[in-house]
């Protein structure tokens, strides 16, 4: 049952990825086109990714107590729903365009928050490894979404958010048909949670500013997604603004990151079994940081460069940034989905919930620095959280 449930899951991540694939290319560049800011920009892509993280906490508990395929499933219609309201979008209706993004991203929520747990219960020992399968699906999909991007140049925007709501009605009827629930796919069952509860368990936010390792996952989480925040949230946008990169030019760019990602995820989930999370999460942030020194040397040659050499450091940056994606994510899903002894999905929402109210000003920020300073000073700011976020993992994750 296990075996059928992962097969359904790595189906649905092929599906996922080929809908994200598509919307994660143009939807910062639409929200340009219609705002024509990249502080308001900025502020929007904001505002939509917060629901990523800020409504966690209620997922969590929603999760624990629905289950998760139920709440997985859940997340479609919400898709549905954003996508709708994206497709009716334009200058003169912005209020539809911050709503749907929100309501998008609410099922981005609902959906991977799910979608990591699943993986989870239906894994043996190897969690690394199945991750790795599981994310090489879906960055196969990605590359194929990326690619209907890159051959659909004549096509409005409107068009790929309907092939998206289609793609993603087709997830559900997988998750509906495909995932059995014979398998406890509840985080604990209810005999520990009443037997949790009967010995006094403390509250679960009481208990990530008292336990040291509690404290210091939430720490280096909330501070990575804030570095990183800084020059990602508006990236795409960016090289739009300043490159006057093509819709079809970043497409290009993030499938040879997405190539990377699909090669080297099982790989990558591999190490992270035999090196241990901290080494792993060390190996992620140099890769990392050499995506932002790529970043920063890019916009410097630009006067002097021919576009076709730029474009080579910008592949080679994102490709770099695969690497740190690849051992990054099967050290943050082990770490986030085994959080205590009960309440696991509510205390993975709690983690994402902190990490949201520190992406809060990120696109503000990378957006401000950008049309105030230079192109690259945000670049340069992620470089040297990066190097602080390595410190700190030697300092206070040693012993994991």
């Amino acid at each position: 049952m296990k075996k059928k449930n992962f097969i359904s899951l790595s189906l649905t991540k092929l599906i996922h990825g080929f809908g994200t694939g598509i919307f994660n290319v143009i939807y910062q560049p639409f929200i340009l086109a219609i705002t024509n800011s990249l502080v308001l920009t900025g502020v929007i892509v904001s505002i939509g990714t917060l629901m990523q993280f800020l409504p966690m906490p209620w997922v969590g508990k929603l999760s624990d107590k629905l289950g998760h395929k139920k709440t997985l499933f859940l997340s479609i219609p919400v898709y549905v729903l954003g996508l709708i309201l994206l497709t009716y979008t334009n200058s003169s209706a912005l209020y539809l365009l911050v709503i749907g993004i929100s309501i998008f991203f609410l099922g981005v929520t609902l959906n991977s928050l799910n979608a990591q747990f699943l993986v989870s219960v239906n894994s043996n020992n190897s969690k690394g490894l199945m991750y790795g399968i599981v994310f090489t699906s879906f960055f196969i999909g990605s590359i194929l979404g990326n690619s209907v991007v890159l051959f659909g140049t004549n096509l409005e925007s409107q068009i790929f958010f309907i092939l998206i709501m289609i793609t993603f009605t087709i997830e559900g009827l997988i998750i509906c048909l495909g995932i059995k629930t014979n398998v406890n796919t509840k985080t604990f069952s209810s005999t520990q949670e009443r037997n949790s509860q009967k010995v006094g368990e403390k509250k679960l936010w009481l208990r990530f500013i008292k336990n040291h390792r509690m404290r210091a996952i939430l720490i280096f989480f909330t501070v990575d997604l804030f570095v990183y925040g800084i020059s990602l949230s508006i990236y795409n946008a960016g090289l739009s603004d300043y490159y006057n990169l093509t819709t079809e030019q970043i497409s290009f760019i993030v499938i040879w990151m997405n190539i990377t990602n699909m090669v080297f995820q099982i790989p990558a989930g591999r190490v992270a079994d035999k090196l241990g999370k901290m080494k792993t999460l060390i190996l992620s942030e140099c890769f990392g940081l050499i995506f932002m020194l790529l970043n920063i040397i890019a916009p410097l040659l630009w006067g002097n460069s021919s576009m076709g050499l730029v474009l080579i450091l910008l592949i080679l940056g994102r490709v770099s940034f695969a690497f740190s994606i690849v051992f990054f994510i099967p050290s943050e899903q082990i770490i986030l989905t085994d959080l205590g002894k009960s309440k696991r999905a509510e205390a993975y929402g709690i983690v994402t919930f902190v990490r949201g109210i520190a992406f809060i000003p990120t696109g503000l920020i990378g957006g401000f620095l950008i049309e105030n300073i230079s192109y690259f000073a945000p670049f340069i700011i992620s470089s040297i959280g990066i190097l602080f976020e390595i410190w700190f993992l030697f300092r206070f994750f040693n012993q994991e």
